[in-house]
C-alpha cells in the first residue's frame, strides 16, 4: 500500500513542475477576477436602445426590421380670504346683480300633514290649513350662481379654500371675455358650465386657453355664444380626458412647426384632430416627446402626405418599434441574469482550483523542505 501511494505521488502529483502549477494558479486568480468583472458588468441596468421611424416606413406603413437603429401642505382659508377674492369677481362684475337675491310669491294655503302624510281635520270636519309664502330666488343674482356652483360641488359653509378655487376659475375665465358679453350672458353660462364639470379648476382653464391660443393662431376674447361653445370644447376636453401640460406642449409644437411652414396643405382648422392625436397616444411621455421630436423635423414632407395620417401611421410604427425595443431589453435583462449565474460558477470554480493549487504548491514547500533536511543528514 506505502509503495502505491508513492507512486501514485511520482506519478500524478509531482511530475508537473512547481513552475506549472504556479502558472495554473495565476490563470485561476485571472479566471477569478474576469468572473467578478462579468458579474459587475452584468449587474448594470439594461437600458432600452433609441427608436426613431423613417420616411419610408411611414409612406410604406410598416416597421422596417432590417434596418438598424414635493409634499404639499394643507391650504387653510378664511372668512376674510374668501370675500377678498369675491370683492374680486364684484370688480368684474360691478353692473351685474348682487343684491337682490330673490323675492317672496304671493301667499297661499298650505294644508296640513300628519307624519303618514294625511291632511288633519279639526273637530269640525274641517281640513286644517295655513299661509305660506315660497322664496323664488332671482337666477340673475351672482350669489345665486356661485351658491348653485357650491351645491352642485357639494361644498359646506366652511369650504372656503374651495369656493375660492371656484371664484379664481370665473375670475380667470372674465378676463378671457369681452365686457358687455360677459355681463349680460357669459358668467351665467360659465357658471353652469363649471358646475357641470366636477374637475374644471384653474388649472384645467390655463391648460385650455393655451392649447385654444396656439390652435386658432389668435388669444381674442370670447364675445359671443359661438366664442363661448369653442371655448368649451377645449375645456370639457381637457376636463374629462387624461391630459397633462407636456402632453399639451408636445401638441403645440406640432402645432406650431406646422403654422410656421411658407407652404400648408393641411388646413389650420383641424389643428384639434392633430392635438387629439397626440393626447390620445399610449407612448410614454419620454417615448413620446421623442417621436414628436423625429415627426416635426420632417413635417413639410408629411404636410405634403397628408398630415393627419402621416402623423397616425408615424405614431403607430414608433409604438410598435418601442414595443420591440422593450421586448429586447427584456431579453437583455434575462440574459445579463443568466451571465451574472455563469460569473458566478466560473468563480467559485476559479477559487476552488486556486485552494487546490496552493495545496499542491504547499506540498512542493514540504517536500523541498524535507529533502533538504535528509540531504544534510551525516552519513
Amino acid at each position: 500500500m506505502k509503495k502505491f501511494f508513492n507512486n501514485m505521488e511520482e506519478r500524478f502529483v509531482f511530475p508537473i513542475g512547481r513552475r506549472s502549477w504556479q502558472i495554473l494558479s495565476l490563470l485561476g486568480l485571472i479566471v477569478l477576477s474576469l468572473s467578478v468583472l462579468y458579474f459587475v458588468v452584468n449587474s448594470t441596468p439594461t437600458s432600452r436602445e433609441n427608436v426613431s421611424v423613417s420616411k419610408a416606413e411611414v409612406i410604406g406603413d410598416k416597421v422596417d426590421t432590417a434596418s438598424t437603429v414635493v409634499e404639499s401642505k394643507t391650504a387653510i382659508c378664511s372668512d376674510q380670504d374668501y370675500k377678498i377674492w369675491l370683492d374680486t369677481l364684484k370688480k368684474d362684475l360691478p353692473n351685474s346683480e348682487w343684491v337682490k337675491l330673490g323675492d317672496s310669491t304671493e301667499p297661499y294655503l298650505e294644508y296640513v300633514k300628519d307624519e303618514y302624510g294625511s291632511y288633519i281635520q279639526d273637530s269640525e270636519g274641517n281640513f286644517q290649513s295655513y299661509e305660506k309664502r315660497d322664496f323664488t330666488p332671482n337666477p340673475m343674482a351672482i350669489p345665486n350662481v356661485l351658491e348653485a356652483i357650491y351645491t352642485s360641488k357639494g361644498f359646506d359653509s366652511s369650504s372656503y379654500c374651495e369656493k375660492i378655487e371656484i371664484i379664481k376659475a370665473l375670475h380667470f375665465l372674465n378676463k378671457k371675455t369681452e365686457k358687455n358679453f360677459l355681463e349680460k350672458e357669459g358668467i351665467y353660462y360659465y357658471g353652469s358650465g363649471i358646475a357641470e364639470l366636477p374637475s374644471t379648476n384653474l388649472i384645467i382653464l390655463e391648460k385650455s386657453f393655451v392649447l385654444k391660443t396656439a390652435i386658432e393662431l389668435s388669444d381674442k376674447k370670447i364675445s359671443n355664444l359661438d366664442d363661448l361653445n369653442e371655448a368649451w370644447r377645449y375645456i370639457r376636453y381637457i376636463s374629462t380626458n387624461s391630459v397633462s401640460d407636456k402632453h399639451v406642449d408636445l401638441a403645440i409644437t406640432t402645432i406650431k412647426a406646422h403654422s410656421e411652414l411658407k407652404k400648408k396643405e393641411y388646413p389650420s382648422n383641424k389643428y384639434f384632430d392633430i392635438a387629439e392625436m397626440v393626447f390620445n397616444s399610449n407612448l410614454k411621455i419620454e417615448d413620446l416627446s421623442s417621436a414628436i421630436e423625429d415627426f416635426n423635423k420632417e413635417i413639410a414632407f408629411y404636410d405634403t402626405n397628408d398630415l393627419y395620417n402621416s402623423l397616425r401611421k408615424f405614431l403607430k410604427l414608433y409604438e410598435e418599434k418601442v414595443e420591440r425595443a422593450e421586448e429586447k431589453k427584456e431579453m437583455k435583462r434575462i440574459e445579463k441574469s443568466l451571465h451574472r449565474t455563469q460569473s458566478l460558477t466560473y468563480a467559485a470554480g476559479a477559487f476552488l482550483a486556486i485552494v487546490a493549487i496552493a495545496s499542491i504548491l504547499l506540498l512542493f514547500s514540504i517536500q523541498s523542505l524535507l529533502k533538504n533536511h535528509v540531504g544534510k543528514k551525516p552519513e
